[in-house]
């Protein structure tokens, strides 16, 4: 018996770290940008082990949320841009296999989301990605936490989409981990909820977002020269990578990858 699910990537412009007692109200509010391609997870109970891109891992967060479904069998994920690069591609494998698993055993969509946000909360790999990638598009998470109890809005972008990777990987969970760097996200995600909030637009999101960014400080030099050049990019949190919005000339040697506006995760047929 085989099963396929998709989600969109999902690449965070700024956020502001909440933690709550219970995992379904703890994540982050912020905005983020749901991208195509992403990722798609194939469950099927005739085989065995954990895959990615054709190569078997350990898969610590499959096989958590596996154990929930109560699955034995096979897990394989492809994944369509870099891991730990700010591209949400691990909240994007919680899901796909959480929807696939959820379609073999009759679960609906938002009983698969709690699952997947909670092994992402349970790993810190992530905090809000799930809660866009179940959403899709231009996302504005209002409140935190995986729906019903986070709130996803959206805004309005229609143009094209780049990202680029510039550095070395960004191990998420080191960052959110980090009591340091906590309180940093906290305070300057903070402020930036507040000035988008305001005036909740692409512009005001772009403008809001690279503040955030370079106050942050935790890009590579390259990123950082790159971003100054380029007022339409912005960091892809927590990677050292860039979104970029519209045309702007990227370095030789830079890998970049044509993404466009990514739909809400579903169950394939």
């Amino acid at each position: 018996m085989k099963y396929r699910a998709y989600s969109p990537g999902s690449v965070t412009l700024f956020f502001e770290i909440v933690r709550e007692e219970s995992v379904n109200k703890t994540g982050s509010r912020g905005v983020g940008v749901c991208v195509n391609p992403g990722t798609i997870t194939e469950v099927n109970t005739e085989g065995e082990g954990i895959f990615l891109n054709g190569d078997r891992i350990e898969g610590e967060i499959q096989g958590w949320i596996a154990e929930r479904y109560g699955f034995r069998g096979e897990i394989r994920s492809t994944a369509a841009l870099p891991i730990s690069q700010g591209f949400g591609m691990s909240g994007a494998i919680a899901l796909s296999t959480s929807l696939a698993l959820a379609a073999m055993r009759g679960k609906t969509y938002l009983e698969a989301a709690e699952i997947a946000h909670g092994a992402e909360v349970a790993h810190g790999t992530g905090l809000g990605d799930v809660a866009s990638e179940y959403e899709g598009g231009f996302t504005f998470r209002r409140s935190a936490g995986i729906q019903p109890w986070g709130v996803v809005d959206r805004i309005h972008y229609q143009g094209r989409i780049t990202l680029a990777v510039f550095g070395e990987r960004i191990e998420t969970e080191k960052i959110i981990g980090s009591d340091e760097w906590t309180l940093k996200i906290k305070k300057l995600g903070g402020e930036a909820m507040r000035k988008f909030s305001a005036s909740p637009s692409f512009k005001n999101a772009l403008k809001v977002a690279r503040k955030f960014s370079f106050s942050l400080g935790l890009m590579g030099e390259e990123l950082e020269d790159f971003l100054r050049k380029c007022p339409m990019a912005t960091q892809a949190l927590l990677g050292n990578s860039a979104i970029i919005f519209g045309e702007c000339e990227v370095p030789e040697g830079i890998r970049t990858y044509e993404v466009t506006l990514g739909a809400r995760a579903s169950i394939l047929l």
